[in-house]
């Protein structure tokens, strides 16, 4: 059914190119389109289809809920293993798809930090190994509240995917401050002002994220393409400096290297980075050295943005650096600390996304006990594993 949405399109007739949003909804739900309750497995087929979630079904018990995606919810099958036993499966850039999970997850009954933290403890899935499934929600959840809700037929009543840059940035992905305040100063408010008429004209179509398997295919170019798409990277796990990134369009719809910039971003789920920038971290996110760009001479705009969610004490700092002999274009960085409602648009409730930080620490889960006791003699067979007080109990004591 995947690959038959565009001669559905192009051979049907006015009714059928009308619905055909609503169509695709009905096939990744494998229900009525307009169903009120959704179960655990429809929202997760919807979250799929906006972020490249991976299943590690590695035993027959963590089958079942892969196979009812694959079986129900339009998720693709690769390559089922020569003993029959688990298979490798994937959630494919399907903008139709993506759309319809757009209009779903936009109803007011649809929590979508909520829905993620459940399938990340009640799914054999990768949870990330720096949180990145949380700052590619906040991404897209910013991004339906900018385009807005849908009309009955799934499709955006403003009838625009496209949204302004710097709209996107600041006033949905980060909120807007009237002045200085704990977490924000004066000097990120006046390079946040500069960068609403920098960007004046700017403009993004993303609404879901797809992952790479080799990081030199990312470049300015198939950025570009993919935003065709609507479509945004996640790097591989083993991507240095970069975990993922965005084209935009400086003036005007043209799908051109001239008229392109780019937006990168890194994400950090460890408490070692905190409130205060690290200057390292922007001059790793180059886009000449990873290719991405192919010289100087083809600079483009540049946002850089990281997101420091273990930090104790939230913080947002913006910097705006004018071009240069060594970037000779405009740079923007963005340090964003914490998950707080302060400075995050997407987020109301901190608690529910702070809950979700902890549920992407992955490793965490391994130690999880009825008893501190319990949760101790577990940790002391991972000495020197982590911070917690049970990798060191049975052998030595932290200063």
């Amino acid at each position: 059914m995947r690959q038959r949405f565009g001669s559905r399109y192009e051979r049907g007739g006015d009714t059928v190119k009308r619905d055909i949003v609503l169509f695709a909804a009905g096939k990744l739900l494998n229900a009525d389109p307009w169903t009120p309750e959704l179960s655990i497995d429809q929202k997760l087929a919807c979250l799929s289809e906006r972020m490249p979630i991976e299943f590690y079904s590695t035993s027959y018990i963590d089958q079942p809920g892969e196979s009812r995606q694959v079986e129900g919810h339009l998720r693709f099958c690769l390559k089922i293993d020569s003993t029959l036993q688990t298979m490798t499966t994937t959630s494919c850039s399907e903008p139709l798809l993506s759309e319809a999970a757009y209009a779903i997850m936009k109803k007011p009954t649809f929590k979508a930090p909520d829905a993620l933290k459940t399938v990340m403890e009640d799914f054999s899935i990768s949870k990330g190994d720096r949180g990145e499934f949380i700052a590619l929600l906040l991404f897209i959840m910013a991004r339906d509240e900018l385009v807005g809700p849908a009309d009955h037929l799934f499709k955006p009543l403003s009838g625009e995917r496209h949204f302004p840059l710097a709209d996107f940035i600041y006033g949905h992905l980060f909120r807007k401050h009237s002045g200085p305040t704990q977490e924000v100063n004066e000097s990120s408010l006046k390079a946040l002002a500069s960068l609403e008429s920098d960007f004046l004209n700017a403009q993004l179509h993303m609404n879901h994220f797809v992952k790479v398997h080799e990081h030199k295919v990312i470049t300015l170019a198939s950025l570009l393409l993919l935003q065709g798409r609507g479509a945004g990277v996640l790097c591989g796990s083993n991507r240095q400096g970069l975990d993922a990134a965005i084209s935009f369009l400086q003036d005007g719809p043209s799908l051109v290297e001239a008229n392109g910039g780019l937006l990168q971003v890194q994400i950090k789920n460890d408490e070692s980075y905190t409130d205060e920038p690290d200057p390292d971290l922007y001059a790793a996110m180059d886009p000449i050295k990873h290719g991405i760009l192919k010289d100087r001479a083809s600079a483009v705009p540049l946002i850089k943005i990281v997101f420091a969610m273990a930090a104790e004490r939230p913080s947002f700092t913006v910097v705006r650096k004018e071009s240069s002999e060594e970037y000779p274009a405009l740079i923007y960085e963005i340090w964003c600390a914490g998950l707080s409602s302060e400075i995050l648009g997407p987020i109301e409730d901190a608690s529910v996304w702070n809950a979700l930080s902890q549920a992407s620490y992955g490793w965490k889960e391994i130690y999880k006990a009825s008893s501190k006791e319990a949760k101790h003699l577990r940790q002391s067979a991972m000495a020197f594993a982590a911070l917690d007080e049970g990798h060191y109990s049975r052998w030595a004591e932290l200063q």
